[in-house]
């Protein structure tokens, strides 16, 4: 019999080993490796999920490697400095400023030098007769122009030599032979040319340096705008830091309160004033204000990641602020003034008003660009004994039959006038509506900041009330936990009311580009 109850129960060992290697866990607490289904909570073990959190890993909040304290002024600074997106648009304008002085160069001087030789020789069959030369030598050093008239001028020294060795015969003494001649001729000379129809205008001249200059004011207004919205963002984000600390004071309050009504009510119900529900009640109470201090707090750090964000700081940086005061300033709601600066000093406008500037320049070239070519030339080069010169004098013009492309551009630069005129429309309409949104929110910061003060105050007026009573034994503390959570309740809208209308301050300075 013991052989088998031996055997048997290594069996049983055998197979209990086998099943914790097959199955992971297996001989581990069921509640510890699979936690429980949550249902109906009527029926939740309630010990049963004090376990799974007591075996969570609570690690708390990540490891922070440096902490910067700022004022609100300092936070603003550093995210003008490091935010990436606002660096984007600043190298952007750094290109575009070299674009600008790319394009000027065009009428920076150019000097040319030129040097050339050349010899002609012919040969003749006849053995009595010599060949003949001509040589070629012409060096020249000038400084060229271009000028805002589409034209060009050209100031320099020159030399030319001419050798010639010609065969010469003479009818009259019948005698023949080879003729050398020299002909030289240096000095300075001047070379103009100009286009009279097509090409021979100023802004046509200055077409690359003109939307050279449109680029580059746009990418500052771009500049200007990200400056604005990047301020604005800072100022919120700030705000919201200071709202979560805020926040947590008031759930800290409470706590205390709740501190203060556990024990009193512990001492009631010892002396029999009143009954264990009351005891009940003031422990509910501080669990939900425990509850809400935990959701305060990881508001706080999440409030905190988008002041890093919006800041440009690393994510292992701890940003505290150090001003813990939300601004509220007396703002007079002065709407169509401010749609009137939005419509002038936003950048987006300047983007706008720059495109079409452009857009009605492009029309201009392209107008100019359907005119036939008349161009002159000329040029004037003494010797440098003033007895000797050569001038030369030229015209030129040209038609292109029909003009296909050139009416084709024009008709392109045309439409795309008309849609950026149509732009600048919808970008003024989507301007007001913007600034009459914030304003909207501006009037209801206001309306509900006089109706939560109200509510605060009767808040705490009944709050007192309620204790005295409770005090006193005429009430139970369930009036002391309702007046309390409408306090907390009240303290936090009055105090998120007030960051908004902090925030949208701010926001408003952002949507009329400049300070109220």
């Amino acid at each position: 019999m013991r052989s088998r109850s031996a055997s048997r129960a290594a069996r049983v060992c055998v197979l209990g080993a086998l099943v914790c290697l097959l199955v992971p866990n297996a001989g581990a607490d069921p509640l510890a490796a699979d936690g429980i289904q949550v249902g109906s909570i009527a029926e939740l073990d309630l010990q049963a999920v004090r376990e799974i959190l007591d075996a969570s890993d609570d690690v708390g909040a990540p490891a922070i490697r440096e902490r910067r304290a700022l004022t609100l002024e300092e936070a603003v600074r550093v995210s003008l400095e490091n935010n990436l997106g606002l660096q984007v648009v600043a190298l952007a304008v750094e290109g575009s400023e070299f674009d600008v002085r790319g394009a000027r160069s065009k009428f920076y001087p150019v000097l040319a030098v030129e040097g050339q030789a050349s010899e002609t020789k012919r040969a003749h069959s006849a053995p009595t007769r010599p060949d003949e030369f001509t040589e070629n030598q012409k060096a020249q050093a000038m400084i060229r122009q271009e000028v805002p008239t589409g034209g060009r001028v050209s100031v320099g020294v020159g030399y030319g030599r001419e050798f010639k060795n010609e065969f010469n015969e003479n009818l009259s003494t019948g005698l023949s032979g080879n003729l050398e001649s020299v002909s030289e001729l240096g000095g300075l000379g001047i070379e103009i040319q100009q286009p009279l129809l097509r090409g021979g205008r100023i802004y046509v001249a200055r077409r690359m340096i003109l939307d050279a200059e449109y680029d580059n004011a746009i990418r500052r207004a771009e500049l200007r705008g990200q400056i604005l919205n990047v301020t604005a963002e800072t100022k919120t984000a700030y705000y919201r830091v200071i709202q979560a600390l805020r926040q947590i004071e008031v759930i800290q309050q409470a706590l205390a309160r709740d501190a203060e009504l556990v024990r009193a009510s512990d001492a009631l119900f010892e002396a029999g004033r009143v009954s264990k529900v009351d005891v009940y009640s003031a422990e509910i109470s501080r669990s939900n204000n425990q509850a809400r201090l935990a959701t305060a707090r990881a508001d706080l750090e999440i409030a905190q990641n988008a002041l890093r964000k919006v800041i440009g700081l690393p994510a292992d940086v701890q940003v505290d602020a150090m001003d813990r005061t939300i601004p509220f300033r007396p703002l007079q709601i002065e709407l169509d003034s401010w749609i009137e600066r939005a419509l002038e000093s936003r950048p987006e406008m300047v983007v706008m008003r720059n495109r079409m500037e452009k857009a009605d320049l492009a029309v201009r070239i392209s107008k100019n660009a359907t005119l036939p070519s008349l161009d002159v030339r000329g040029g004037f080069q003494p010797g440098f004994d003033w007895k000797s010169w050569n001038w030369q004098a030229g015209v030129g013009f040209e038609y292109a039959i029909g003009n296909v492309g050139a009416k084709s551009s024009l008709g392109k630069a045309r439409v795309q006038r008309a849609q950026a005129r149509q732009e600048y429309v919808r970008q003024t309409r989507d301007i007001e509506l913007e600034v009459r949104a914030v304003e909207i929110r501006l009037r209801e910061s206001i309306e509900r900041l006089k109706s939560l003060i109200l509510q605060v105050e009767n808040a705490r007026a009944k709050g007192e009330i309620a204790r005295g009573r409770f005090e006193m034994g005429l009430a139970s503390n369930l009036d002391v936990t309702d007046a309390d959570a409408e306090l907390v309740r009240a303290e936090s809208m009055l105090l998120a009311a007030l960051v908004d209308y902090a925030s949208n301050r701010a926001l408003m300075e952002a949507r009329i580009g400049g300070p109220l």
